[in-house]
């Protein structure tokens, strides 16, 4: 082999490992940033007794007398802190609330609300996508809860009334570059951080 090729195969190499040196360091800032988001999310996660149209529809009903009712409590949470402690202490007031609405539907099922620490994958709420990790959440189980979920945030409250009333940004500019959907080059870094996510768990 000649001083040449040799020459040429070596500077191959070097750009090689250069490019994939500043690959892992950008997919390292993009996990960072990912992980930053799910410090600082409460999610509310809703599970139907069934698939059918009738358990889904129920489904649905609990969760905008949800949303209507928990503006309340968790409006005006500064922090991921702040927002679980809230949850914590109101609890057992925002379960039997639940339970009085599906007895006013006329329906027997009971309802369970936890506050768990759930693994999502990738998930796209309106205009936002959250990176898949493991978040804080109040899981809602209605009935055996074996039907299709539903989620949305609830700290900050994106999906409660206040969140279009609430002048101050709840994420940073950087963070929120990450998550508002930006395409499929955003998208593609989302699924190769949710399979690193899985094969991490």
């Amino acid at each position: 082999m000649t001083f040449k090729k040799r020459h040429n195969i070596l500077t191959v190499s070097m750009l090689i490992g250069a490019c994939t040196a500043l690959l892992l360091a950008s997919f390292a800032s993009f996990a960072a940033h990912c992980e930053n988001v799910q410090g600082q999310v409460l999610r509310l996660h809703i599970l139907a007794n069934s698939d059918s149209a009738e358990d889904q529809r129920l489904k649905y009903e609990l969760r905008d007398f949800l949303i209507e009712d928990m503006e309340r409590y968790f409006s005006y949470t500064e922090n991921l802190e702040q927002a679980k402690k809230v949850a914590e202490e109101n609890l057992p007031e925002i379960e039997k609330s639940a339970k009085k609405f599906i007895t006013e539907q006329g329906y027997e099922f009971d309802v369970q609300i936890s506050l768990e620490q759930i693994y999502f994958t990738t998930r796209v709420y309106e205009n936002i996508t959250m990176p898949a990790g493991n978040y804080d959440a109040l899981r809602v189980t209605i009935g055996a809860g074996e039907g299709q979920n539903w989620w949305c945030v609830i700290f900050p409250p994106l999906c409660l009334p206040a969140a279009s009333k609430k002048g101050e940004p709840y994420f940073s500019a950087e963070t929120s570059k990450l998550i508002e959907n930006g395409g499929k080059k955003t998208e593609v870094r989302f699924k190769v951080y949710e399979l690193f996510k899985g094969l991490m768990r």
